[in-house]
């Protein structure tokens, strides 16, 4: 977003070339309220001038493929649709249209009677405290987990309560096909200028196989209620956090088609912003508290290809923005380099979405499924987890007791056999249709562990071996606190992760490249930027890079 103050305008000759309403707007006399000074900042489709307390915003003549401001009436209605669809998550910022009108030769701030003789109209807006601008607070160290989930949860609450009427219109497998693939190819103009040919040809191959293998599941969200008429621009600079209150204000308000769309594409955004200002582990706490919010537990499936098609729409919307006339040529510059970057990062998410096999394993106790399901929700693997396929093979449902002594009833050797095969056949078939696997299990010895580097070699994916550990003390105890909950997938016990620790076999048989230790005493969920960095470096070798059989 560019900023000119008046007198900063002037110094660089620019306020001279601004239109005379504009001009107008940068004294302060122009406005009841008297600043000692107004501060003008430009985007492609608006003025903006900060006066004070307040803000007004001015709607540019202009108009695009995705919108029409040319005329006066349909500025006018920009203004009362910004106003209407930005009450819905911040009430109390946004105030009113105001028009501006003709008087003694100039213009002049009119009341809400001299609608009918508006030269223009302004949305009128309290000001906010930048230095609570959520990007502000990142940059700072300020925003810590909690404000990030609380700001999950006014988010899922915000777009249960939206329309999905239009939900198929914008987000079935055709629309969003039409929209992604479209909107890629025609990113094809900056090649060369901020993204390879390379990269861009990654990115787009992603973003086909991933909608092609998901089309029943996007289909189904469509008609499931997903696909919503949300925010279309959530980004941490349109998020201001003070105390308690949350504004989430300028949401898209001149398309429909833009602003209606899957939640996860427009969680995505934020999420994705998280990434690209450093603040990885947040966007993990936002998409978890989101999903449990929501109820929506297929978020993770969805975010990857939601943040890698984000991240192409900034590096886009930063291309142009590097090629506008009236943008200075600092800040020209600044924003090539910003799309290099979120063109860089979708190339990454492409990457790191790419088929892959990720076995968590250890102890029971140890945090195998909370990592599994974090893992989920940043790559879009899917999980397989060995108790739902060790119950669903003895035909039983997923919480069922079925603990016998060791080694007996459903957790025979014999039966321990069948349902590591079973993992591997089912993990096999998602490899084949472009899916990325995790395996859940414990993997306690080289037999087992050499099944799925055979499937890896056979598919020629990447895999690893991620290994949970945890305080002793703190295992039992997360096992004990299990067993009084009840009704649950697993049936381990205090038993039998004796036994296991007694039986589990090192994995000294795995290269050191393909095996990382997380130690998950306190935070499960802690060492899944770790793993992501460890497949960034397996996908950058190629292919499965001469697999070893383990």
């Amino acid at each position: 977003m560019r900023t000119e103050s008046a007198a900063h305008a002037a110094t660089h000759g620019i306020e001279s070339t601004l239109p005379g309403l504009v001009r107008a707007m940068l004294e302060p006399g122009f406005y009841p309220e008297r600043p000692d000074a107004v501060e003008l900042r430009q985007t492609h489709i608006s003025y903006v001038f900060l006066a004070g307390d307040f803000a007004y915003k001015v709607k540019k003549p202009v108009r695009f493929p995705f919108l029409d401001a040319s005329k006066l009436a349909h500025r006018y209605e920009l203004c009362r649709d910004e106003v209407r669809l930005n009450r819905r998550l911040a009430p109390d910022l946004y105030l009113g249209v105001v028009p501006i009108v003709r008087r003694n030769h100039g213009y002049a701030m009119g009341s809400a009677g001299e609608q009918d003789h508006a030269e223009e109209f302004a949305v009128r807006m309290r000001r906010l405290d930048e230095s609570r601008m959520l990007h502000r607070l990142l940059a700072a160290g300020d925003a810590d987990e909690e404000t990030i989930r609380a700001i999950a949860r006014k988010l899922a609450d915000f777009h249960a309560s939206v329309s999905a009427e239009h939900g198929w219109q914008y987000g079935s497998a055709a629309a969003i096909w039409r929209r992604v693939m479209g909107d890629l190819q025609s990113y094809e103009a900056f090649v060369g200028y901020t993204v390879s040919e390379h990269d861009l040809a990654a990115i787009q191959n992603y973003c086909r196989r991933f909608i092609e293998s998901r089309w029943e599941l996007l289909n189904e969200r469509a008609r499931s209620g997903r696909v919503r008429d949300g925010h279309g621009d959530l980004r941490a600079e349109h998020i201001a956090v003070q105390g308690e209150r949350i504004d989430v204000y300028d949401c898209v308000e001149f398309s429909e088609s833009i602003r209606y769309c899957d939640v996860a594409a427009d969680l995505a955004f934020l999420a994705m912003d998280f990434d690209r200002l450093d603040a990885p582990h947040l966007s993990q706490v936002l998409v978890a508290t989101y999903s449990e919010s929501s109820g929506d537990e297929g978020l993770g499936d969805l975010m990857p290809f939601y943040k890698c098609y984000r991240a192409s729409i900034r590096g886009m919307a930063e291309s142009q923005r590097s090629l506008a006339a009236e943008v200075s040529p600092p800040e020209r510059e600044a924003a090539r380099e910003l799309a290099r970057a979120q063109f860089a990062m979708a190339h990454r998410y492409a990457t790191l979405a790419a088929p892959a096999v990720l076995v968590v394993c250890g102890l029971s106790g140890t945090g195998k499924s909370t990592l599994a399901r974090a893992l989920r929700q940043r790559l879009g693997f899917e999980v397989i987890n060995s108790d739902i396929v060790r119950k669903r093979l003895a035909r039983l449902p997923a919480d069922a007791r079925a603990r016998a002594g060791y080694a007996e009833g459903i957790y025979t050797e014999d039966f321990n056999r069948r349902t590591y095969e079973a993992m591997v056949e089912q993990g096999e078939k998602l490899l084949r249709s472009g899916r990325g696997v995790i395996l859940d299990a414990t993997f306690r010895d080289p037999g087992k562990r050499r099944l799925v580097s055979e499937m890896a070699s056979r598919a020629g994916v990447p895999w690893l071996f991620v290994e949970c550990r945890c305080d002793e003390k703190e295992a039992i105890s997360r096992l004990k606190e299990r067993a009084r909950r009840g009704a649950q997938v697993s049936d381990a016990d205090v038993q039998v992760y004796l036994r296991q620790r007694a039986e589990f076999v090192a994995l000294n048989e795995i290269p050191a490249y393909r095996h990382c230790t997380l130690d998950t005493t306190e935070d499960g969920t802690a060492g899944v930027l770790e793993v992501e960095l460890r497949m960034a470096g397996l996908h950058s070798l190629g292919g499965c890079d001469g697999l070893e059989a383990a």
